[in-house]
């Protein structure tokens, strides 16, 4: 009877839908489902007697072993979403639970991982994510994101009194693109000013794409005007030289438009206020011109 028991406990450990991995205290595997084998790719013959580290991304081991230890430790299980190394080399996602095993004593003597495979549903989060955050067509951050690393800078220049530029970015010629050539191409200038501008900046500082063809980038820990001046003139610089849209070579130039916190404004609102209508007068300008 007892036998027979055992037989059925093992062929449902084998079936069931999770990947199941016992450890023993040492972290080295000695048991395996066939949900692993689906899971990480390796057999029953390959994953027995390895230690359980090559099933996680090598930067992420010393952490979850901490957790694990600290969890199960105080309340007896540890449960989480971890990184996954399947053995062909990528990496996925399992939601995952951690559960001691004990000996007849009640001594630990191993452990029971019971994994499942999360990986789409995290991509698909990522995916969202990234819609809700960047720009469908320049992939450069939109207004949402630029709006919550304004605010960021903000309170971090707040703490240590420090200033910072926005500039505000606007294609002259680009209405007369779409109108004349059509959406599409107006679409590649767009593209190619992204591109430009994402070129012309420092890597702390941020471009973001906040609707049609006005664009808005912020410089960070700006010491003085002649940091903002150069800055402009790179950009402009970069803007105003020739396009070249499917062969087609156009004229493209910019109006930037300034405004220094906590100068010109303390608050995401007022800041970009007042870089549009510096802009504008940058655009009145040129258009006297």
């Amino acid at each position: 009877m007892i036998t027979d028991i055992l037989k059925l406990r093992s062929i449902a450990f084998d079936y069931l839908f999770d990947a199941l991995v016992v450890t023993d205290l040492q972290g080295t595997i000695t048991d395996w489902n066939k949900g692993s084998e689906n899971l990480y790719g390796y057999s029953k013959d390959e994953a027995i007697g390895q230690p359980v580290n090559m099933l996680h991304v090598p930067e992420d081991t010393d952490q979850i072993v901490s957790e694990v230890i600290s969890a199960v430790e105080k309340s007896g299980k540890w449960t989480g979403e971890i990184r996954m190394l399947h053995k062909n080399g990528e990496i996925g996602w399992i939601e995952s639970m951690c559960v001691p095993i004990y000996d007849l004593d009640k001594q630990m003597v191993g452990a029971l991982g019971i994994n499942r495979n999360i990986t789409a549903r995290i991509k698909e989060t990522e995916r969202l994510e990234h819609l809700a955050h960047y720009d469908y067509l320049t992939k450069i951050p939109n207004r949402y994101l630029l709006l919550d690393r304004l605010q960021h800078l903000i309170d971090q220049s707040e703490r240590n009194n420090s200033n910072f530029a926005l500039l505000y970015i606007d294609l002259n010629k680009f209405k007369i693109f779409n109108d004349t050539k059509g959406h599409a191409f107006g679409d590649q200038v767009l593209l190619e000013t992204a591109l430009r501008l994402k070129q012309s900046i420092r890597l702390s500082d941020t471009v973001a794409r906040i609707g049609g063809d006005e664009f808005v980038v912020l410089l960070e820990s700006i010491s003085n005007q002649n940091d903002i001046s150069s800055m402009v003139k790179t950009i402009s610089k970069a803007l105003n030289q020739t396009y070249t849209i499917n062969d087609e070579k156009i004229a493209v130039n910019c109006s930037i438009g300034v405004a220094i916190f906590p100068e010109e404004g303390s608050t995401p609102d007022t800041l970009l206020a007042s870089a549009d209508k510096a802009m504008y007068k940058d655009k009145y300008k040129l258009s006297d011109t």
